[in-house]
């Protein structure tokens, strides 16, 4: 993992958020096929429970990408949504509260690796500031 500044203030978290997608972008790929190759390499066994993963997991990366962006903005749904989303995980089968995590991990150094040398500390900071606040959701829910 990259080294961590301190903390990004939330009224920035949002635009370095966005700097970081413009950087990710310059690489002219999706990030939805990079994220699941390193997800299913890891666990083959959650790949049976996509339905139409050319469909879901496309939707599974908009999802996460869009509640970790409305986090940043403070959107008051994002909190009610995640709880939703943890339930509906449920019908889907066995979705243990660490593996949350390590899908966010994952979704972060995704994002790293796509951007390349235009990631920066300051990138890698606000990620994983959101996604700790993520974590914390999904967690209640859990």
């Amino acid at each position: 993992m990259a080294e961590l500044a301190a903390a990004i203030d939330t009224d920035r978290l949002g635009d370095v958020l966005e700097q970081s997608l413009y950087a990710v972008a310059e690489a002219g790929e999706d990030i939805t096929p990079h994220f699941f190759a390193r997800f299913f390499a890891r666990h083959p066994d959650q790949q049976a429970m996509f339905f139409q993963p050319s469909v879901s997991c496309g939707a599974m990366v908009n999802e996460i990408l869009e509640s970790l962006i409305a986090l940043a903005a403070k959107e008051g749904w994002v909190d009610t949504s995640i709880h939703n989303l943890v339930i509906a995980h449920r019908c889907y089968g066995n979705f243990p509260l660490p593996l949350y995590a390590e899908l966010l991990d994952l979704f972060v150094e995704t994002l790293a690796e796509l951007a390349g040398d235009r990631w920066s500390v300051e990138f890698e900071t606000a990620w994983r500031q959101v996604t700790a606040e993520l974590y914390r959701l999904i967690a209640h829910a859990h």
